[in-house]
């Protein structure tokens, strides 16, 4: 019997035994990769946002147990599902891209820090001559003369996009500073932080797609500007981990993908349609095996849920660390829910497509 990638955690005798004697499964407690803050520091609700392309701004807008979720431009954020979050501590810390939209231009990020924050709160008042402070520097909004309303202030080249805009007097959220693309020029914009104040709550609760956070990514792929490149190194080299060398959702989908065909191999007993995802002949002939003896005992197998609990690089390669629910079945109709922690290897080529190259079961 062959131990290896994915016939270590597959090939599992289906007899006639009990289902606990059949999918004996390992519980692994695993400890989150994300620092939580024990003991609560205090933050000022404006932060500095470091995304792939550069450097700009966001607000803490909500406070969820020992979560911040902080409002921010989203082609700032746009090309990874992820940004360095640096407060006003100096603390550097790593988000995840919680919710995006294309319809905004906005993102919402989600950082695991125990922190005490005053929220602002909502200025609901007319914006059009609006005395406010962005970046510290007094301002007065403008409107432009669109059909449909639109504000702006008169910043400067180096105003961070994703900047809170004040209300001058009680120092009220009235917007949030970025650029929007208009007869092919770039020009200041102000979007309301009344328009989306509502739907706030609805956003943070709700647990968005991959695959539908990755497209109203790309639909923002054209509002992306190279800013500042030295400075979003360096904050990259100060946290130590660079967070931009993959796309964590590319390769949500990419798993989920490959564990979907591996499903469908088992159902019709034919590995070959594995070929396209992997990427060594010896992976192959191991999934040719497993099919086999699968096919053999008359078992099937589905897969539930992979949950990823750390990336790395490795040279060109990313490896993945996550971990693999699924329910298998013998000839009798008897089912169970397994589980194990798993390490991919995977290559991603010049074409942007990914391709499994090493799979092993961790201990």
């Amino acid at each position: 019997m062959l131990i290896i990638g994915a016939t270590a955690l597959l090939l599992t005798g289906c007899k006639n035994e009990t289902s606990a004697e059949v999918f004996d499964t390992k519980k692994t407690d695993v400890k989150s990769e994300k620092a939580v803050t024990k003991q609560q520091e205090k933050v000022v609700p404006e932060v500095k946002v470091v995304g792939e392309n550069g450097i700009g701004a966001g607000i803490i807008v909500k406070k969820e147990d020992a979560k911040l979720y902080i409002l921010t431009n989203g082609a700032l954020v746009a090309s990874k599902p992820a940004a360095l979050v640096q407060f006003n501590n100096d603390k550097l810390m790593e988000a995840e891209v919680h919710y995006i939209s294309t319809a905004y231009n906005i993102a919402i990020l989600e950082v695991a820090y125990d922190a005490s924050v005053k929220l602002p709160t909502v200025y609901n008042g007319e914006l059009n001559q609006l005395a406010v402070y962005v970046n510290s520097l007094p301002h007065i909004i403008k409107k432009y003369s669109d059909k449909v309303a639109a504000y702006y202030i008169d910043a400067e080249q180096n105003t961070l996009i994703g900047s809170p805009v004040l209300e001058a007097e009680n120092g009220k959220l009235a917007g949030i500073y970025f650029k929007r693309k208009q007869n092919g020029t770039s020009q200041p914009f102000i979007l309301p932080y009344k328009d989306i104040a509502q739907l706030l709550d609805e956003w943070v609760a709700g647990n968005m797609k991959t695959s539908d956070r990755l497209s109203q990514s790309k639909n923002l792929y054209p509002y992306i500007e190279q800013r500042d490149q030295e400075a979003v190194q360096q904050a990259v080299d100060q946290f130590g981990k660079n967070i931009f060398a993959y796309n964590v959702d590319e390769i949500k989908l990419f798993l989920d993908t490959f564990f979907k065909h591996l499903k469908a191999a088992v159902d019709i007993q034919d590995a070959s349609v594995m070929k396209p995802y992997v990427g060594g002949d010896d992976l192959q002939s191991t999934l040719d095996n497993m099919v086999a003896y699968y096919a053999s005992k008359q078992a099937k197998i589905r897969f539930n849920n992979t949950s990823i609990k750390n990336i790395s690089m490795d040279g060109q390669n990313i490896v993945v660390r996550a971990k693999i629910e699924y329910v298998l079945t013998n000839s009798a109709g008897q089912e169970a829910l397994a589980n194990s922690m798993m390490v991919y290897e995977i290559n991603k080529n010049e074409q942007g497509e990914y391709q499994l190259i090493r799979l092993i079961t961790e201990e």
